[in-house]
């Protein structure tokens, strides 16, 4: 039976046109070139294949030896403007309907998480916010994440949705045993949608995803 749903962050509790994420990969890419010294020509082919192959940018900077100040990093990246997206009623109505439990695990830093749903107006929907520090800077898709994720929220793999817009991270929660809803999720998204148990065009769909689930007592179709 389950009992708890993580939900990721960005580009899943806002929708994708807000172009928040687009904001965040450009400050990345300037990071990169003013405080790493990669070359402007070649900043941003190395922050996407960091992100394609560890699946953050930061991870990929730790990983090939870089040494920076992880606090300057977050802040850096993060300072956007969040006058693209709005509180939506509806999403804040949907989430407490939901009848289980529900956290975020995100790949970001809890302050960059505590900003964002405090701007959506949904901080009190969610029981805690997992952060990538809380995961000792192990991020999604590695199923050490997920492992460690739901070992702090106290259930098992069988127990837990996990709610995403990437398909690269839904396919290794589902392989612990997670099921798993893809948002954002159009025909266009081809065989990479095939490794989510169900696809929602977007997050206020997981709500009769869900309800399906609570009801055939199955934890996946």
């Amino acid at each position: 039976m389950h009992k708890l749903i993580f939900f990721d962050l960005d580009d899943t509790l806002y929708p994708r046109s807000a172009q928040l994420m687009r904001m965040i990969g450009e400050r990345i890419t300037d990071y990169i070139i003013h405080t790493i010294g990669i070359p402007a020509d070649q900043a941003d082919a190395a922050r996407r294949r960091w992100r394609s192959r560890y699946g953050t940018a930061l991870r990929g900077l730790i990983e090939d030896g870089y040494t920076f100040d992880l606090d300057d990093f977050f802040r850096y990246v993060h300072d956007i403007p969040l006058g693209h997206v709005a509180p939506d009623p509806e999403l804040r109505a949907m989430l407490l309907r939901l009848p289980l439990r529900r956290a975020v695990l995100t790949n970001s830093n809890i302050e960059h998480a505590d900003r964002i749903l405090a701007h959506l107006q949904i901080a009190d929907c969610f029981e805690r916010v997992i952060d990538i520090r809380a995961l000792g800077l192990i991020n999604k898709p590695d199923p050490r994440a997920y492992a460690l994720a739901l070992e702090m929220v106290g259930v098992s793999a069988g127990e837990a949705i996990l709610v995403e817009d990437t398909p690269a991270n839904v396919g290794p929660a589902r392989a612990l045993g997670m099921t798993t809803i893809l948002v954002d999720c159009l025909p266009a998204s081809g065989d990479a949608a095939c490794d989510a148990d169900f696809c929602a065009p977007d997050v206020l769909g997981v709500e009769m995803i869900v309800s399906q689930l609570l009801r055939s007592g199955l934890p996946q179709l």
